[in-house]
């Protein structure tokens, strides 16, 4: 039973994880000046272009679907241009990725206000 919901469970988030037509061109951020004004423990609201976004965004009636803290650059990283955000994915799970990500999305820059910055690392 338990093999039979995790494939049902797969499939479903396999088709809410596809793209979708946008009617419009949403307005997109340019990547190096979203770059050069992310600060470590903002949060990128992202507007997404899956089914799933229109889904949460219908329900939450947001035009954010999705929200991916910063947590600014990897010390461990080769290249001191990789910005470093965590985010959700149905399919692949929680994860790291880059700015790149959102390159072809509505975004915003969610800042939390009266983080001291060793607050801001942690």
């Amino acid at each position: 039973m338990d093999r039979i919901l995790s494939s049902i469970g797969g499939v479903l988030a396999r088709y809410l994880n596809q793209r979708v037509h946008q009617h419009g061109i949403p307005a997109r951020p340019n990547p190096a000046q979203l770059a050069a004004t992310l600060q470590p423990g903002d949060v990128l609201l992202v507007e997404g272009n899956r089914r799933i976004s229109a889904a949460i965004k219908y329900l939450t009636q947001s035009t954010w679907s999705h929200a991916a803290p910063y947590i600014g650059h990897p010390a461990d990283h080769p290249l001191p241009t990789h910005h470093c955000f965590i985010e959700a994915d149905a399919i692949e799970g929680v994860r790291t990725v880059g700015i790149g990500e959102f390159s072809a999305l509505n975004t915003r820059i969610c800042r939390p206000l009266g983080l001291r910055p060793a607050e801001r690392r942690q």
